[in-house]
């Protein structure tokens, strides 16, 4: 059986400190040396973040090799190493079963050619997502006790400027902010009142134009008029009606 390893690392000081490519790929080899594989490539995506799949080299070209009947299975260090989204795991999975490729873990040791192997894929991916969640919730929590406390956090405010851990006004800043939500009040669209902007004169920090988006965001109670990205959406029902 022909097996292709994936190691990855999401920054550089876990490439230095943490579980390093060279021990993932280490762990790799031995399994598929014991389960009688033949390892005949290991891809590597090295300081790379799992969140962002079309941005990882590595994992797009795992993705070719699957299409061009390229391995009989794919052997990782752990699931996470692929990624902690969950609808990524089960979509990959289902990938891998249309192609006939067994995915295999070292840690864990899943192996999705097993029904038992399926439900411990599934209860990991579970457990991967629940994790990152978590781990989004909390952040969430702690930037609004950070600003709850009168603390800066994140990017300045169009408006303002730091000073230690305040915010103070800046004057020339705020008659756009007075101007941007009182046309907005009035009924006026983003894209109109980055118009009315350039028209006045008025420039961003950088000395460019306003853009619909910058204007969006001095608005203080901006209403969207869609709530959800409507292309995602649509993919995604594309993708649930394809299924199954």
């Amino acid at each position: 059986m022909k097996a292709i390893g994936y190691v990855r690392v999401s920054t550089q000081e876990q490439a230095r400190e943490g579980i390093s490519l060279e021990a993932q790929e280490k762990r790799i080899t031995n399994y598929c040396n014991y389960k009688g594989y033949e390892l005949v490539e290991v891809v590597k995506d090295e300081g790379i973040s799992g969140g962002k799949n079309r941005e990882r080299e590595g994992f797009v070209n795992i993705l070719n090799r699957i299409e061009q009947n390229g391995c009989d299975a794919i052997v990782l260090y752990s699931l996470e190493r692929i990624s902690r989204d969950m609808l990524t795991l089960l979509c990959l999975e289902r990938l891998l079963n249309e192609y006939d490729v067994e995915l295999h873990t070292v840690e864990g040791e899943i192996d999705t050619s097993t029904p038992d192997g399926y439900m411990s894929f599934a209860m990991r991916a579970f457990l991967g997502e629940m994790e990152r969640r978590q781990v989004k919730y909390r952040t969430k929590k702690a930037m609004e006790y950070k600003k709850e406390k009168g603390e800066v956090v994140g990017s300045i405010p169009y408006g303002f400027r730091r000073k230690g851990k305040d915010l103070i006004p800046v004057e020339k800043e705020q008659d756009v902010v007075r101007i941007v939500n009182r046309l907005y009040k009035q009924g006026k669209g983003i894209a109109a009142i980055a118009r009315k902007l350039t028209k006045l004169d008025y420039k961003t920090r950088r000395s460019k134009e306003f853009s619909a988006l910058q204007v969006r965001r001095i608005i203080r109670d901006y209403q969207p008029v869609y709530n959800h990205n409507g292309r995602k959406a649509r993919e995604i029902r594309k993708f649930i009606l394809s299924v199954a």
